[in-house]
């Protein structure tokens, strides 16, 4: 006995690792700050059961209890709240635990205290899933950032490698690129593995004649049939409706939205469509950029221009059209400098966001969450909601552009017929989760559907 006194003389107390059955508790988590959002980020990983109670909260947290991922109660912990569970985290200042944690033990409810994990019961691994097991490093809540970097180095040394599903466009592996660079930031290896789309194969036909989703269906394919981790596509080629089982898991934060016209010298001061000659050849596969430019210069010439953006400056460096209507975004991920101006264009649902598709339900589409930029999510799903209303996805002449930014959006849309007046409406208010995003979309869909130009579109789709 006096040898093991010794032992815990020298290296503290021990601390032994162990299961919870989070089907059998629900966690209560007791703080509504970052510190909070970090330890919930790590117990919905694990698939807990999660009640907060903070008298305020961070809009992140908010937004996951919008999304009903966790339960929500705005007010002052009390003894009640311990008195009924097992497990409680005090996410919450040095100076805040001393009572909290007197009721929880009054109550015989565990606690991880995250300001000093010295004092607590227990303390969140830092952990991860490999097949049927659980692998957990934990400091015992001493030095959480140290138990973190373990973490990292053992799933870099022993899980396989994510399989990153993309076109072989130079565009698409770019964006490919942004995805494994973001999963080796967070600690994961990841690997890259080309799929030709139909889309792809066949660069003459109008992208029309395919329908929605051209250069999205081969890789959707290899992940339902098990030959890749997830598949990486740019958000505006993604149908509004989802495939069985298949998830868009994740965005990463949104590049440039904006239409620019490529022309061989540059349009100049005040330059753009203005300044183009009567009669000018414009090239571009979009039907949407098609409307505007016939809207905004009917005398210009606009003709099929489709392959990777390498391929179409080289059409309009040889003559073979005056001008190109690109993303800027496209330009920018594969480093092709071209005299551009920047076209006063509402662009299409999702343009400029990269989104990482993965079976519904699975580690990798857990993982990615995990890595989900909010404010382009919450852009991105009140654009795709708004053009879901049409039911015709990126062949037809809509533009639609969400900003959100601190709490509040705007969104707008803007709708060409084939002949007559466009229509172009905004929407703004509040918003806090995916829900609200969709909600603001509806607004504005409920105030243009009964537009002219909404109509004979809505008629067009329904023949």
């Amino acid at each position: 006995m006096s040898e093991i006194s010794d032992l815990r003389k020298s290296v503290g107390s021990f601390r032994l690792i162990s299961s919870i059955n989070l089907d059998m508790h629900e966690i209560l988590v007791v703080g509504g700050g970052l510190v909070a959002l970090r330890k919930i980020n790590t117990l919905l990983g694990c698939g807990a059961g999660v009640r907060v109670v903070a008298p305020e909260v961070v809009d992140a947290l908010q937004s996951l209890a919008s999304d009903g991922r966790v339960i929500l109660e705005k007010r002052i912990a009390c003894e009640a709240d311990f008195a009924t569970r097992r497990f409680a985290v005090l996410a919450v200042p040095y100076e805040a635990c001393g009572d909290l944690a007197r009721m929880a033990r009054a109550a015989g409810c565990a606690i991880d205290v995250c300001a000093d994990g010295s004092e607590g019961d227990f303390a969140l691994c830092a952990q991860f899933g490999m097949d049927d097991c659980f692998v957990g490093v934990s400091s015992g809540g001493l030095d959480p950032v140290r138990a973190a970097s373990v973490k990292q180095n053992i799933i870099k040394s022993f899980r396989e490698p994510v399989s990153v599903l993309t076109r072989n466009s130079q565009l698409a592996r770019a964006q490919a690129a942004l995805w494994t660079d973001a999963l080796e930031t967070a600690g994961f290896r990841a690997s890259v593995r080309i799929v030709e789309s139909h889309g792809d194969r066949d660069r003459r036909s109008e992208l029309s004649t395919f329908g929605f989703g051209a250069f999205v269906k081969a890789l959707e394919d290899e992940l339902l049939n098990g030959r890749g981790d997830c598949a990486v596509h740019s958000m505006k080629d993604v149908p509004t409706v989802p495939v069985e089982g298949c998830s868009l898991a994740a965005v990463l934060k949104r590049g440039s939205a904006r239409d620019v016209l490529v022309t061989r010298e540059g349009g100049g001061e005040g330059g753009g469509l203005k300044t183009l000659p009567q009669g000018a050849v414009i090239g571009t596969s979009s039907i949407r950029r098609r409307a505007q430019i016939r809207h905004a210069r009917p005398d210009l010439v606009c003709v099929n221009c489709r392959g990777n953006i390498g391929t179409r400056l080289e059409k309009l460096f040889t003559g073979e059209v005056d001008a190109l209507v690109l993303a800027e975004v496209g330009l920018e991920r594969v480093g092709a400098p071209a005299p551009a101006e920047v076209l006063p264009f509402i662009t299409s649902a999702g343009q400029g966001a990269v989104v990482a598709e993965a079976l519904s339900g699975s580690v990798t589409e857990r993982i990615l969450k995990l890595m989900n930029h909010l404010p382009t999510w919450y852009e991105v799903t009140a654009e795709r909601a708004f053009l879901s209303r049409l039911a015709y996805g990126c062949v037809c002449p809509v533009g639609v552009s969400a900003s959100y930014d601190s709490g509040q959006m705007e969104i707008t849309a803007e709708v060409y017929p084939e002949h007559g007046v466009p229509e172009r409406e905004t929407a703004r208010g509040a918003v806090g989760s995916a829900a609200d995003a969709e909600f603001l979309a509806d607004e504005l869909w409920m105030a243009m559907r009964d537009r002219p130009a909404v109509r004979k579109i809505r008629k067009a789709v329904a023949s």
